[in-house]
């Protein structure tokens, strides 16, 4: 079967995960990359944008017709100004759903979305557009907006997620909770009620004991 031909957006790690799991575990065959110029020109001694394509000549080279694109930056706001531009230049932007994440058939997920290895999906969910998800747990009849970043949470069934959030490393969302658009929910933080647009959430870092892992050793390993 002949792979549809597909651009990735970025030079970062996100972009060379997307463009490896997109080339072992899809329908795509990835055969460039694309950025901006504006970034392009200030990363003129790297030798990662020897061979990169700027993003606004990128219709010059490689028609809509024929290939297809996947936006891989990590910024949201970023990501959507992107998105709206390559829907501009009338490019396809691609899914994509590893083959190692549990999900339904009647999951709901919109263009440019990604859902990594190890994520779980429920039945009834709904991915708006442009949106990431790395190794989540999503509950049933859960909805996640636009433009949203989730990488590791745990959300219980029927919650609602603003688009524009971000959801860090082990934060949990309680059941038939509803964030609001534009939210940080930090890296182990508890959602217990609904949120507001705009907020941002953090739990307690880490507390440094005044002991070392030698003084640790022989005060308690016997």
């Amino acid at each position: 079967m002949k792979k549809r031909k597909l651009i990735i957006y970025g030079i970062g790690r996100f972009a060379e995960y997307a463009a490896y799991v997109f080339g072992k575990d899809s329908s795509y065959q990835v055969t460039a990359y694309c950025m901006e110029q504006a970034f392009l020109d200030k990363q003129l001694n790297s030798d990662k944008t020897e061979n990169i394509i700027p993003f606004e000549k990128l219709q010059e080279k490689f028609k809509p017709e024929d290939h297809d694109l996947f936006i891989a930056v990590g910024n949201n706001i970023v990501r959507e100004r992107i998105f709206n531009s390559a829907k501009h230049k009338e490019y396809k932007l691609a899914t994509y759903i590893s083959s190692k994440a549990s999900t339904w058939n009647n999951l709901k997920i919109g263009e440019n979305c990604f859902v990594g290895e190890g994520s779980v999906l429920q039945p009834f969910t709904e991915i708006g557009n442009n949106s990431i998800l790395f190794g989540v747990r999503i509950g049933h009849h859960s909805r996640i907006g636009n433009h949203t970043l989730l990488s590791g949470c745990t959300i219980g069934g029927n919650v609602e997620i603003g688009s524009f959030s971000f959801l860090g490393l082990n934060s949990t969302v309680k059941e038939n909770t509803k964030i609001g658009n534009c939210n940080i929910i930090g890296m182990d933080t508890a959602i217990n009620s609904d949120t507001n647009a705009n907020e941002i959430y953090s739990a307690p870092t880490a507390i440094k004991r005044k002991i070392t892992f030698q003084e640790f050793n022989r005060e308690y390993i016997k």
